[in-house]
């Protein structure tokens, strides 16, 4: 058997801590809501948390492409008047966070 101290535990949760990949415990817009005038186009921007998660990628996708579309870098660009919703997933753990874009 084998026995571990509990400066040994210590260590291994200091090696868990500093060491273990983290994963994404969330996702969400700089900015929840953005106006857009037709033909205009924004960067939306994202904060994955934990900052030093492992997998930081994401999909962005728009409920409406007719109003607004989105790039697969977060680019959105006004399509006509109307409003979408658009939709960030983590690849890490599918978080999800939202933001409205409101075409004039």
């Amino acid at each position: 058997s084998i026995l571990i101290s509990s400066m040994d535990m210590f260590s291994l949760r200091l090696l868990k801590r500093d060491y273990c990949p983290k994963s994404v415990v969330g996702v969400s817009f700089e900015n929840s809501s953005i106006n857009l005038a037709v033909g205009a186009s924004t960067v939306l921007k994202v904060q994955v948390d934990p900052a030093d998660a492992v997998n930081k990628q994401v999909t962005f996708k728009t409920s409406d492409p007719t109003i607004a579309t989105v790039s697969s870098d977060g680019t959105v660009t006004g399509v006509k008047a109307g409003s979408a919703t658009i939709t960030v997933t983590t690849d890490d753990g599918g978080k999800t966070a939202t933001a409205t874009v409101t075409v004039a």
